[in-house]
């Protein structure tokens, strides 16, 4: 999978899970031993699995668009999946702290969260570090060059040249 379906994959999920979270039949009442937040709106279990409460969903809706925005470019997607690895990555750790898992009562990121955003890290870190060929070339700056070279004479042909060769 190429970095740029990872942006819009991420981009995607994270788009669904923060429009679906402002679903109500969707969300359930939150857990009983579910801590105290202080953003109670929109609070309780997205599918009965993901504690969400109305930041966490607008959080992960924002991600899910720029993801999707990210997909125009390699450039961006690379960067996207950069910031994806290193946020949701401090979510994680923070969601397994016993004093940081609901980030100052903003954002529930205990229970499944944990390994939502773990795994999100971890896939965004394995695609900004993954060694990629160029399209077409050996892989090689002379091989590159090459390609391109040949490219640009296919593109200055004119329909006479193509009568000649045909």
């Amino acid at each position: 999978m190429q970095l740029r379906y990872f942006s819009v994959w991420a981009g995607g999920l994270y788009l669904l899970l923060g429009i679906f979270g402002f679903v109500p039949f969707l969300v359930s009442e939150p857990s009983a031993n579910a801590p105290n937040m202080n953003v109670t709106s929109a609070f309780g279990q997205l599918f009965a699995i993901f504690p969400v409460n109305s930041l966490l969903n607008v959080v992960h809706a924002l991600i899910g668009v720029i993801g999707l925005y990210a997909y125009t470019s390699a450039d961006s997607s690379k960067s996207y999946a950069r910031w994806c690895a290193g946020i949701f990555g401090v979510f994680s750790i923070l969601g397994m702290l016993p004093f940081a898992r609901t980030f100052f009562g903003l954002l529930p990121l205990y229970s499944n969260n944990i390994w939502l955003h773990g795994i999100t890290a971890i896939l965004a870190s394995y695609y900004v570090t993954r060694k990629t060929k160029a399209v077409g070339a050996g892989g090689s700056a002379e091989s590159l060059g090459a390609y391109r070279e040949g490219r640009r004479g296919s593109q200055e042909r004119k329909p006479s040249d193509l009568d000649k060769a045909g």
